[in-house]
Order: structure tokens, then sequence, then C-alpha cells
């Protein structure tokens, strides 16, 4: 397919104003549906690791494994879960996500500890004694796993509330592993780390990116191959990546702050359903309002989250844009001449713009989101209904009814497109990790590609209204 750029597309484009419109209220639809997911992938290289400054040699500490629970590694959900090597207070995981085609749970083992002192009722062992906890991970599903985000919000739990005293911090039977800033001034070489602890830095064993304090991103509480971001202000929510994926059936394990309850930490694969008038239903997923109960020139026809702040913005058919939570209005096509309504909006890259689509394929690009080019004056089998943005590469992809996909720097995963479809397809969203992407019928039936996981559709479902739209997040 080419991926030239149209001079009638750059002309709607180069005309285009910035209309401000934006409201917020709560309010239920029932004219149709957008359905929008919320979950976490994405890749950040790992800290390098630099053995030059470590007291004693990493080979020489890695073979010290008598403390580990037998059979580590392992994929073991019954406690002891041996996902964990013995770190600090802890012989094994405090807490396990298990990750299924199915969704995922978080198991806890209270009886992991060697600390003398008794844990909160209903929680595990902290790996520092105080208020840390050893986390593993089991991958049980067909994909691979990228990230997960985790939230305390809920319980109001600081989970990224890191202070310095990471798994990297911390030998066995809790002794400290550093001669760094408040970390009680003891000798690697009187206290040997962890099986596999050589992926710590200098800086991770003193808990500190440099000499002025602790590391927020918490480095130091890094596992051997993750890392963390999009921490909330208020430390509760964060994503959790898996440099390069974690394999199906692979584990691999983390320290997370505050000595936690499995009912304390929360996986999110949670989704928005907005419906043509604007309404938004949310489903494990935070609401700001919507233009539910509000008069609209033309109907709500798509929805994408903000990669940035967590918010949202909701677009009608003539372009309109409605933006909630934090996330900031760049411009629309509201209020100018289209040759075709528009279908769907997508996030930029990086949040701080978004594309309108219309159903010709022509797309118009607000804030700094950069134009890729777009099937606007091409013959199109079908209309375009949908757009969503490459959250890897900063491109996009357009999808049309029949379920054909038209990738502008963008990878192909596959389509629906030579597949007879019981309802027309009306929408995609990619993976937060540009791994893949869905699409979604009229019908609330999924097609999932690439990395992306199928987690239920509405495809058997009675519906009062059709789906209109899927919208994906990355936060």
């Amino acid at each position: 397919m080419p991926l030239s750029t149209h001079a009638d597309v750059l002309a709607e484009r180069s005309g285009r104003l910035r209309g401000k419109r934006t409201a917020h209220l709560r309010g239920l639809g029932a004219a149709g549906l957008l359905l929008a997911f919320v979950g976490s992938v994405a890749l950040i290289a790992p800290q390098a690791a630099s053995a030059a400054s470590r007291d004693v040699s990493h080979a020489a500490r890695a073979a010290d494994t008598g403390h580990d629970v037998t059979g580590f590694p392992g994929t073991s959900t019954t406690a002891p879960f041996n996902e964990c090597p013995a770190i600090g207070f802890d012989n094994s995981c405090g807490l396990l996500i298990v990750v299924s085609n199915n969704g995922e749970q978080v198991l806890q083992d209270d009886n992991n500890g060697t600390s003398a002192s008794t844990p909160t009722a209903g929680q595990q062992t902290p790996y520092d004694n105080i208020d840390d906890t050893l986390v593993g991970i089991v991958n049980e599903s067909s994909k691979p796993v990228y990230a997960l985000q985790l939230s305390g919000s809920s319980t109001g739990t600081p989970l990224f509330g890191f202070e310095g005293d990471g798994i990297c911090t911390y030998a066995l039977n809790g002794a400290s592993t550093s001669v760094g800033p408040g970390t009680g001034g003891n000798s690697l070489s009187n206290n040997p780390g962890y099986t596999g602890d050589s992926y710590c830095s200098a800086a991770q064993l003193a808990g500190a990116s440099g000499p002025t304090g602790p590391d927020p991103n918490g480095s130091d509480y890094q596992g051997p191959d993750n890392t963390y971001s999009n921490i909330s202000a208020d430390t509760t929510t964060g994503n959790v990546n898996f440099t390069g994926g974690l394999q199906p059936g692979s584990s691999t394990y983390f320290g997370l702050e505050d000595s936690l309850a499995s009912n304390q930490v929360n996986v999110q694969f949670g989704y928005w359903m907005a419906a043509s008038d604007g309404g938004i239903f949310a489903y494990d997923a935070p609401f700001f309002g919507s233009m539910g109960g509000k008069p609209l020139d033309k109907p709500i026809v798509g929805i994408t989250a903000d990669p940035n702040t967590g918010g949202y913005w909701e677009v009608a058919s003539d372009g309109g844009v409605f933006n909630f939570g934090d996330a900031s209005l760049y411009g629309s096509m509201g209020g100018k001449h289209l040759n075709a309504p528009v279908v769907g909006i997508a996030s930029s890259q990086d949040g701080l713009g978004y594309y309108e689509v219309a159903q010709d394929g022509g797309i118009f690009n607000f804030g700094d989101a950069a134009f890729h080019g777009s099937m606007g004056g091409k013959p199109l089998n079908k209309p375009i209904v949908g757009i969503t943005g490459d959250q890897a590469t900063g491109g996009y992809w357009e999808v049309a009814s029949d379920g054909g996909l038209f990738s502008f720097n963008a990878p192909f995963f596959g389509s629906p497109a030579a597949t007879p479809l019981n309802k027309p397809v009306v929408g995609m969203a990619g993976t937060p990790d540009g791994q893949g992407y869905w699409e979604a019928a009229t019908d609330g039936g999924i097609f999932n590609y690439g990395d992306a996981f199928f987690w239920g559709s509405l495809g058997s479902t009675t519906l009062n209204a059709p789906v209109v739209g899927i919208a994906g997040s990355a936060t």
C-alpha cells in the first residue's frame, strides 16, 4: 500500500484551525459504545551494570544458593513461590503475580520470612523487615508480557514510593550489601548478596543514582530484567517494564515499596466504554468526566487515552475534541469544512498531540503529532472507521470497516480483511509497546494481533446499542 503524501490531504491539513472545545460532565450514554482499554506495555533499556566498584566478585556471590527456595528459578504458583531468590529477610517471593490468557491474579505467601518480628495481619514478611516487598511474576499466557500497570491507588498504597532500600541493597538474612548512604555501612565481603544479583550496579547497591540520595525511579528495586516508568505523583501507580518481554513459561522478580498484601496490588487491564452521546463507563479505569448529558452538534465517534497524563479525549463526527482529566486540548476540526466526517482519534507517541481521521482516510494532526501519510484521496474498498497511534514508532494505523489495515510508519501484524465478518469493524487500538493491536466490531467482537492479548469481548452479549470504537492507553 503506497504511503505517499497526497496533495489534497496536505491542503486539508494546512487549512485546519485550532478551535477550543472543552467540557466535563459525567454521563452514561446508550446510543452506541466506544471501548477504550487501559494497559501498559513499554520497553526501557536496563541500567548498565558496573562491577568495578563491587567489594567482591559476582561469581563468588552468585555461588551462594543454599538459602534459595527449592527449585529457584521456577514457576510455582503454590507457596513458597520459587520465582524469587532469598533476599534480605525473605526466603522467597512475598507476592506472586500470575498472568494467563484469562487475566491475572496476585497470590500471597505469609510464611516466607526469617524475621523474628510478626508481619501485620494479612501481609507477608518485608524483605527489609520494615516495609518493602519482594514480588515475583510468572507468565502462564501464550504471549510475551512486556509490562504491567500496577496500582495501589484504591487503598492509597505507595507501591512506587522508593526510599533507596531496594532489593539490590539487601543480602541474605537481612544484611545490607551496600556501603552507600543510609545503608548501615556493612561490607559486601562480610554480607554476600543474593543469587543472580550480578545485574546490580554500584549505584543500585547504594540505593541511589548518585550522591544526592535515593533514585526516585527505583533502579535499586529492579530485578534482573525490569525497569519502572510512568510513576504517578502520589507514587501509587506505575509501570513495571520487562526488557525484551517476559516470555511464556518464564518468571522473574522485582521489589516494591511497602509491606503489601495481595489486595493492595491491582494489576490494571481496565477500560472505558463510551457512547455516541458522549457518556463514558469506566471499568477498572479512572473516570474524569464525559460529554454525556451535554448538547452535542454531532455524535461522538472516537475516544483515545493520553499516555502522558492518563486522561482521555473524545471526538465528534464534526471533528470537535473534548478533553478530560489532565489531557490538554491541542486544537480540532470542529467548525471547519470537512470533505468527509471524522471517524476516530489517536494520541501521538508522547501524548502531546493527537490525530483525527476522516471516513475517506484523510488525517488531521494537532500538537506534536507528526504526519506520516494517509489514505486520503486513495481508492478504498470500504470506508475508514478508525485510527490508532503506534507508541513504539510514532506512526499510526488506519482501519476500514472490512478490517483492512493501512500502516503508516507502523508494522503490520495481520487483519481480518480476508475473513467474512458477522458485523463490520468500527475501530482499532494498539498495544502500548506497538507490537500488536486489537480491532473491534459493532457486535463487540474483538480481533487481536501481534502481542495484543484477548481479554474478552462483548461478541456474545446482547447490546442495547452497537459498539462504535476501541482505543488503547499507555498508562
